[in-house]
């Protein structure tokens, strides 16, 4: 290959100039890796509103699963739904629950460790959860539960949720699951940490632990992507602290004021952070952290790209390759310093701010057979931003305009 064609091949490469639509019907990321993530397709549904119903709805779909694994169900929660403990999700397919606007799930238990947590998915596929509200008893290190626990599952779609003071984390990730996409959700802690408990911490607002421990058998494994959410007031620590998994932060919001660190670099971790915006003192301070530092245990890579307020690097210890994103999947992002209008939003940004509404079909697009947006008209500029010919000679903006009104841009040279 001579050095023009070389040239041009590097100038064609695709510039994305778009955000991820924050009411997308489709996942961005790792979930949708090796597979379609469609849930229940918003087949059958049903509305729960009491904790009774809930169980027996997820009964029901875990029924369907053993008898059809092609079987679907939908679930809408309405209202607030009282727990003591895990409610658990668990060996289902084709699977999705929507939280209506104004719903949540709730646990007030805080000491008892037997009695906290909220939802536990464990062994599922094809599922998703979109527009929940968990909200819990506030932060004590007594090893209890969490908000949300994902385990031995696959294909599992978070979407605009939000986490709130969960005793031991918000939403921790572990055991083997695997190609997971969060996406426009929000953590924070409204309620004071408790401390004495009997883990040591006194201050126990660590939101996002994803791999347990360094020996375990998540090699492989724990592959997410989160994109578009927020870190806001209250957390401390792991934002996510991430072990094993290749992970991609993208256009994520970190604005707590208490943030010790965010992004936690754990032990065969290879994450990639790209385009966020830290933007309180503290998470400006310390972006991210290692912790792979035990000997034996120090193998990490990190990226950090594009971002507000943390320095371009890239480290590692070990030989495995860096993680790069988009040779996995496509994704289109916001620039770092549109980050925080879009995610802290109060009608469309992170948490639970879909307008669900009962009865009526929400996650529509991803329909076998949808039409995808086609080229309306391309448009050729000179370097200096004048629009020419598509025949002027040198190098050109070429941008094509897309019929859902999206814009995709590259640089192309005519001789």
């Amino acid at each position: 290959m001579n050095k023009l064609a070389c040239l041009i091949l590097l100038l064609a490469t695709t510039i994305v100039a778009q955000a991820i639509p924050s009411n997308s019907s489709t996942p961005v990321g790792w979930a949708s890796v090796g597979a379609s993530v469609t849930g229940g397709n918003d087949e059958n549904p049903v509305v729960v509103t009491t904790l009774a119903e809930l169980e027996s709805a997820l009964q029901t779909a875990r029924n369907k699963t053993k008898n059809d694994a092609d079987s679907k169900m939908t679930i809408y929660i309405k209202g607030e739904i009282e727990t003591s403990g895990y409610v658990y999700v668990q060996d289902t397919k084709n699977l999705t629950i929507y939280g209506l606007p104004g719903s949540a799930m709730v646990n007030t238990n805080r000491t008892e460790k037997a009695k906290t947590g909220i939802m536990l998915i464990k062994r599922c596929q094809n599922l998703i959860m979109r527009n929940m509200t968990f909200k819990s008893a506030g932060a004590y290190d007594i090893d209890a539960n969490d908000n949300l626990t994902l385990q031995s599952s696959e294909h599992i779609w978070i979407d605009h949720c939000d986490f709130q003071d969960g005793v031991d984390g918000n939403f921790d990730c572990n055991n083997q699951a695997n190609y997971v996409s969060v996406t426009w959700c929000r953590f924070r802690y409204l309620i004071e940490p408790k401390a004495g408990g009997s883990g040591g911490s006194n201050d126990h607002r660590f939101s996002n632990l994803w791999g347990g421990s360094d020996t375990a058998s998540d090699e492989g494994c724990l592959n997410t992507t989160f994109a578009c959410c927020w870190w806001d007031e209250g957390c401390r620590e792991r934002m996510p602290r991430i072990r094993f998994g290749k992970v991609h932060v993208l256009n994520c919001l970190y604005s707590t004021t208490l943030a010790n660190y965010c992004v936690g670099v754990g032990y065969r971790s290879n994450v990639y952070i790209e385009k966020c915006a830290f933007t309180s003192s503290k998470a400006k301070a310390t972006p991210w952290k290692n912790y792979a530092t035990k000997t034996g245990y120090t193998d990490y890579n990190v990226t950090v790209t594009g971002n507000l307020g943390a320095t371009d690097t890239q480290k590692r210890s070990g030989s495995i390759e860096y993680f790069i994103p988009s040779s996995q999947y496509k994704y289109d992002s916001l620039e770092a310093s549109e980050v925080e209008a879009a995610v802290a939003d109060p009608s469309t940004g992170a948490g639970a701010t879909l307008n669900i509404q009962e009865g009526e079909p929400f996650t529509t697009q991803i329909i076998v057979g949808e039409t995808m947006p086609s080229i309306v008209e391309t448009i050729y500029y000179n370097t200096a931003g004048v629009r020419v010919s598509p025949n002027t000679k040198g190098v050109l903006i070429k941008t094509d305009v897309m019929s859902d009104q999206t814009r995709k841009t590259s640089r192309v040279i005519v001789r």
